[in-house]
């Protein structure tokens, strides 16, 4: 996809961009201080999530929703200020992540229900008539959207990061247009990704803890000793080199460690199975065109990552105007996984922008 060039981050080394300095965060991997670890059956499914009490007088709640391939601990630079700054916060991990859940079938990933769920969780930790602030990257930032379209009364505020808001890709749209098509038609054509990603037979490559270990070093910008990245946004991941890289320039061997560990709890058809779902959302959004286009009503801080040339041109993003009352967008000058690579520069948005909500 045009916009969603920039996936194209992943491929920084071999495209000669630098990455911050991997880093942990913290001195044990898969610990973010002050936060406790608790498990919650949300409609029949049960979630893991992280809670942070806020250092300060309480101004609110804030749940933050993961992407792929992330965790809840994605959140590690995030959570300590939030919390500093008087916020309660909610990080669960998602469906089919690590200590949440993977049921059987793929219906339950379609985003109406993964609302729902993320509604359910809500009605459980936050007291009744209590409004929350929602925030996401990646697929979490997909979620956030559906989470405000499908439940608007719960949601007081929400941001995302590195994903914007185009209708065509994330909905609802009034015709069906498959993904394979709009990739293949050159609309979005750095989505071939996402067509790997939705094929059954790629979790074949990815059923050990070494396997899934090395997917995600590559993932997450690991090149071989010529500059070769294993990711492609137009292709995907290119299983067969992937133990022939060094070690990724964002996230640190530990945390690597501790990612894989998680993610081989349930495996990977969880994480895909949010590639799956693009006929059923489509189907279940349709009543809400009945009216034309939709309008979010409440405030919005998008966070867009630019610091790549030519992978997620403005052009794509600065029409989101005309689907939000009340938008705010913060550029960033980082690469897809902001919320790591520019994580002071994530925060200070937020704590400028929070007070305005």
């Amino acid at each position: 996809m045009h916009f969603l060039k920039v996936v194209v981050a992943l491929l920084l080394p071999q495209l000669g961009l630098g990455l911050a300095t991997p880093k942990s965060g913290n001195e044990t991997a898969g610990h973010i201080p002050g936060t406790s670890s608790h498990h919650a059956k949300v409609r029949g499914h049960t979630y893991h999530y992280l809670l942070a009490e806020p250092t300060s007088a309480q101004k609110g709640t804030i749940i933050l929703l993961h992407g792929i391939p992330d965790l809840s601990y994605g959140w590690r630079y995030q959570i300590p200020p939030l919390a500093e700054l008087g916020y309660r916060v909610i990080a669960p991990d998602m469906l089919g992540y690590a200590g949440t859940d993977s049921p059987c079938s793929v219906t339950h990933w379609a985003r109406k229900e993964l609302a729902a769920d993320m509604a359910d969780l809500i009605g459980q930790l936050v007291p009744k008539g209590e409004q929350v602030i929602v925030g996401g990257h990646d697929w979490g930032a997909g979620l956030t959207y559906k989470i405000a379209l499908w439940h608007p009364d719960l949601v007081k505020a929400f941001f995302t990061i590195s994903i914007p808001y185009v209708p065509l890709w994330l909905g609802p749209t009034k015709e069906w247009v498959d993904m394979l098509d709009l990739v293949q038609n050159g609309t979005f054509p750095t989505m071939g990704y996402q067509i790997q990603f939705r094929e059954e037979a790629t979790e074949r490559n990815l059923t050990n803890l070494a396997q899934i270990r090395s997917f995600l070093n590559g993932v997450y910008g690991g090149s071989t000793s010529d500059g070769r990245g294993a990711f492609s946004p137009e292709n995907g991941v290119d299983f067969d080199i992937l133990d022939q890289l060094g070690p990724s320039p964002l996230v640190s061997s530990a945390d690597i460690d501790y990612y894989a560990k998680r993610l081989h709890i349930n495996g990977m058809r969880g994480p895909f199975n949010w590639y799956r779902t693009r006929r059923m959302d489509w189907e279940d959004e349709l009543p809400f065109l009945k009216n034309g286009s939709i309008k979010y009503k409440m405030p919005v801080l998008f966070m867009p990552a630019t610091k790549q040339p030519d992978t997620m041109p403005p052009n794509i993003w600065t029409d989101m105007g005309d689907y939000f009352e009340s938008l705010k967008i913060q550029e960033l000058d980082s690469n897809h996984f902001a919320h790591w690579e520019a994580a002071d520069k994530v925060n200070e948005a937020l704590a400028a922008w929070l007070p305005t909500v």
